[in-house]
């Protein structure tokens, strides 16, 4: 990040290191994800997590990842053809289907999860242990944003912010 002569700091740089660390987690995630015995996209993790934590319906979980219904579809189906994922007919409502891990998602989802603790374990050495409380709450700061910016109608928030040349993802 470069600084301008006063020292100030050049947000426009800021913005474009948010979004080269952000597309650089994602790819170390992926091929860390990618060579687990089960092999597993970032997505599929994601999907797999939230079903576990409780979020059993595709409208739920498409509300919970910012998706569209057809696109959380899709990727259930993937899971439920690898045996990760099993779908069940809601005995509340016959019209909706209730997700649910097979052992085999349930091992899957465990295995990611500890994979990428010690990935993030690593990654956190490099940031002081006191500056851990700062980048927490950074970190929250920015998640928050973004998510109120995907709850916006289209044609606002970012899609309306003035482009910031970065590299490409």
């Amino acid at each position: 990040m470069s600084r301008g002569p006063n020292g100030e700091r050049n947000d426009e740089d800021l913005a474009v290191l948010l979004v080269s660390v952000s597309a650089r987690l994602t790819r170390l995630y992926g091929r860390v994800l990618g060579q687990l015995d089960t092999p597993l996209t970032f997505r599929q993790h994601r999907m797999l997590r939230r079903v576990s934590e409780g979020h059993t319906s595709m409208a739920a979980l498409a509300a919970f990842g910012n998706l569209t219904v057809p696109t959380v579809s899709e990727s259930v189906e993937v899971l439920v053809r690898r045996g990760l994922m099993k779908r069940q007919e809601n005995p509340q409502n016959r019209r909706s289907l209730l997700l649910s891990l097979t052992p085999d998602g349930l091992a899957a989802k465990e295995a990611a999860d500890t994979a990428l603790a010690a990935v993030g374990d690593r990654l956190l050495h490099a940031v002081p242990d006191d500056r851990h409380e700062l980048l927490h709450e950074s970190l929250a700061a920015v998640f928050d944003a973004a998510t109120d910016i995907f709850q916006e109608p289209i044609g606002t928030g970012a899609q309306a912010a003035p482009a910031v040349r970065g590299p490409e993802l």
